[in-house]
């Protein structure tokens, strides 16, 4: 590991010792802003209006259009990797999409819901199998950091990530990139802007690939890519007078991607099961450790997963001068479904397809409706606000099968669970500007959700529908005060919500689990000098978490374990970025994050019996029928990650050379609540050189320089028969080399 992370380092450092050109004022420079928070010129709409990065009161990592393909981002593991704080853990081929954000993250997977709010132009996307968006349609990515749901609604219980589209032109302008690579990788994507009339302007953008991977598989070709991802894109917009525009954008993505890279770790602690051999080929109960991802895995090629989605977009705005009225409507269908081999390495070997358990999960259709309208004033002297009213109707359909082969047989597990969310809110804003260098905003919202779900079980018959109403309010307060030129400070308190679910359990009491809650509170300050050369960012937080959906045991014995709110955590920790551009040739970037994510005392975890049969089998401390795990890391929670990027340009006569690289870190996180299974630290190095002239750009890239070998993420599973668990963890792809060209007109 260490030989790793020195080689990268000595990456990056050759990359910055290199010497740079010095170039007149007036020469035009491409200028990487990726990845930090500086550059005030970056203009984000992560409060809703637009405004330069530099000036919001808010820790946000805004990464263009041209920084991700630099940087050779693909989705949204990707996005994470460039924003110190941020994690995502798709797993299972997609199937598990859970960002983390601030060591906020989901405890409990199988619910609809995630912690941290994933929005296309400030739509809600929920679907947690089809979070990804081909960023080629993109005019940036935002990540807001911290409580959003009053301002954004729907779960930005950590924060939310914005895709922002790119928009049609006021000119004909297109672009058109192609990529080929090793592991058979290929890939076009295409862009057109046309104006229709004079008021009435159209983009249409198309993009294709094809990965075979890199992860060795012992039972068939390489695993961790896909048979074809494509996607299409169209967007009108209309401007018939200063006052009025209207847009309608439609997207559709589809996506086969190969069965998970998925391997079992050999249990080797938590005291032995009565019978052997079992998934974690052992006779012990649970793997304690650290999961390094093997040389080889063995997945049955049956494996497979698909994905479709399809999103429309309309929106009406009117601008009667001192206030504007804003209405937004969105539809989106969400599909996906996979065939995952549960047998693996250590009971699957030699044997053959038709034998081998396999786990079917569908998810959809997930259809989502939402609506919103909202009056605002912004640009007064002293007071702007905003009003509005949302709405959002969903009808999500998971189904989960386990049994044998293709064809499904000998179920030992057949489930269906419909459930129906509808959600009405209203929300306003007030900003106070006291004086011209200090002002005080706040945003609240009050939210009415009505739940019910159609909770069956095909193996009996058994069919529950529970039902739940949940009100609940957040807000966030912001004082921010401009205390010099290009300098501030500011200081937030803000509440989040995560929508509350259900249970498949017969006991009525235990059937329905209310909202998670969290307050924040956060200061912070934004920092440029010389001239806007040197940009230094830091925020400090402390998040109090409560009601967290954590599983016990059923006052009926035989029911499954349902989850309820009993627990409670506290994170604290800090973000600190530092941008520096010594000539117009040169863009340094460092960003750094730690975050201590803790179960508070007295917490207690009930899901760990099958991992330990006792407390003291895995020398932890029993509390009635559960295990005490207070002080202990939060899952799936890194304490320390960074980033570090440089771009150098060579100015040539007729054309420039530029010279990208970048290096990301994120250290171990634990894998459940007992904290005794970890996934190990990754360290990723990317590199691209191109050569551009004019509206041409040829370029070599290089994806995982140095070949790590990693861990995605893991879950820990049950093992019924006998009573045990086993891991599976999720393995990476490793070295990537590709050439792009790339033309504009």
């Amino acid at each position: 590991m260490k030989s790793v992370f020195l080689s990268s380092t000595f990456l990056l450092s050759a990359i910055l010792s290199q010497p740079a050109f010095a170039q007149d004022a007036d020469s035009a420079i491409v200028e990487d802003q990726s990845l930090a928070e500086g550059s005030g010129e970056i203009v984000v709409t992560a409060r809703r209006r637009e405004e330069t990065l530099q000036s919001i009161p808010a820790s946000v990592v805004a990464v263009t259009q041209e920084s991700l393909q630099r940087a050779s981002a693909t989705d949204l593991s990707d996005i994470a990797r460039l924003t110190p704080g941020l994690s995502f853990n798709s797993g299972n081929a997609g199937g598990l999409g859970a960002p983390t954000l601030r060591g906020v993250t989901n405890v409990t997977t199988t619910t609809f819901d995630n912690n941290v709010g994933v929005f296309l132009d400030g739509v809600y996307l929920s679907a947690k199998s089809n979070l990804d968006i081909d960023l080629f349609n993109l005019s940036r990515t935002e990540v807001i950091k911290g409580p959003q749901s009053a301002l954004y609604g729907n779960n930005a219980f950590a924060g939310a990530i914005n895709y922002v589209l790119a928009r049609p032109t006021e000119t004909f302008s297109g672009q058109v990139r192609a990529s080929v690579g090793t592991d058979d990788l290929y890939e076009i994507a295409g862009r057109v802007s046309i104006p229709l009339t004079s008021t009435l302007r159209a983009q249409v953008v198309g993009s294709y690939s094809h990965f075979g991977g890199t992860v060795d598989n012992l039972n068939g070709e390489n695993l961790g890519g896909w048979d074809k991802k494509w996607s299409a894109s169209g967007m009108l917009e209309w401007t018939p007078g200063t006052a009025f525009s209207a847009s309608l954008f439609y997207y559709h993505y589809e996506d086969e991607l190969d069965g998970g890279a998925n391997y079992i770790f050999t249990n080797n602690c938590g005291g032995t099961t009565v019978t052997t051999p079992n998934r974690g080929g052992s006779n012990r109960r649970y793997k304690c450790g650290i999961l390094e991802a093997p040389d080889q895995v063995n997945v049955d090629p049956a494996s497979y997963s698909q994905r479709s989605s399809d999103i429309a977009i309309g929106r009406l705005a009117y601008d009667f001068g001192p206030v504007a009225l804003r209405y937004t409507g969105s539809y989106g269908k969400y599909d996906a479904v996979a065939l995952q081999d549960q047998q693996l390495n250590t009971l699957g070997g030699t044997v053959p397809t038709a034998s081998r358990r396999f786990t079917q999960p569908f998810v959809g259709p997930v259809k989502e409706w939402s609506q919103e309208l909202r009056l605002e004033s912004y640009g007064n002297s002293f007071f702007d606000w905003a009003v509005g009213g949302y709405y959002y109707d969903r009808e999500a359909t998971q189904r989960t099968i386990v049994g044998l082969g293709t064809a499904q047989t000998a179920k030992s597990l057949n489930n269906l669970n419909v459930e129906n969310t509808t959600m009405k809110s209203a929300f306003a804003l007030g900003t106070i500007k006291i004086t011209p260098s200090l002002d005080i905003e706040a945003q609240g919202r009050w939210t009415w959700e009505d739940k019910n779900s159609v909770l069956t079980n095909n193996l009996t018959g058994a069919v529950l529908r529970p039902a739940a109403d949940f009100s609940y309010g957040t807000y966030r307060v912001t004082g921010n005060w401009r205390f010099a030129e290009n300098k501030s400070l500011y200081a937030v308190v803000a509440s989040g919500t995560k929508s509350g679910g259900f249970n498949n359990t017969a006991v009525v009491s235990e059937q329905a689990f209310g909202p998670e809650k969290n307050t924040t509170f956060e200061i912070g300050s934004k920092n440029q000098f010389l001239n806007g050369r040197v940009t230094i960012n830091a925020s400090a937080y402390y998040i109090d978490w409560t009601d967290l959906q954590l599983s016990v045991p059923s006052a009926i014995a035989g029911q499954t374990n349902p989850v309820t709110n009993i627990g409670s955590a506290s994170v604290k920790g800090f973000d600190v970025s530092f941008g520096l551009r010594p000539t117009r040739n040169l863009d340094l970037m460092v960003s750094y994050s730690y975050t201590d994510p803790k179960w508070n005392d007295g917490t207690i975890d009930y899901s760990s019996s099958r991992q330990c049969p006792t407390a003291a089998a895995c020398g932890l401390t029993q509390v009635g029928t559960g295990i005490d795990i207070g002080g202990f890391q939060i899952p799936r929670t890194s304490q320390n990650q960074y980033v570090g990027a440089a771009t150098w340009t060579i100015p040539l006569r007729n054309s420039e050379l530029y010279i990208r690289g970048d290096v990301s870190y994120r250290s171990e996180q634990s894998a459940s609540a007992i904290a005794l299974q970890y996934t190990d630290e990754q360290v990723l190095v990317n590199s691209r050189i191109g050569w551009s002239i004019g509206k041409y750009e040829l370029s070599l890239f290089v994806k995982n320089l140095f070949n790590k070998q990693y861990i995605v993420s893991s879950i820990t599973e049950p093992e019924f028969v006998p009573s045990t668990t086993f891991t599976t963890g999720f393995v990476g792809n490793g070295r990537i080399f590709g050439l792009t060209a790339e033309a504009k007109f």
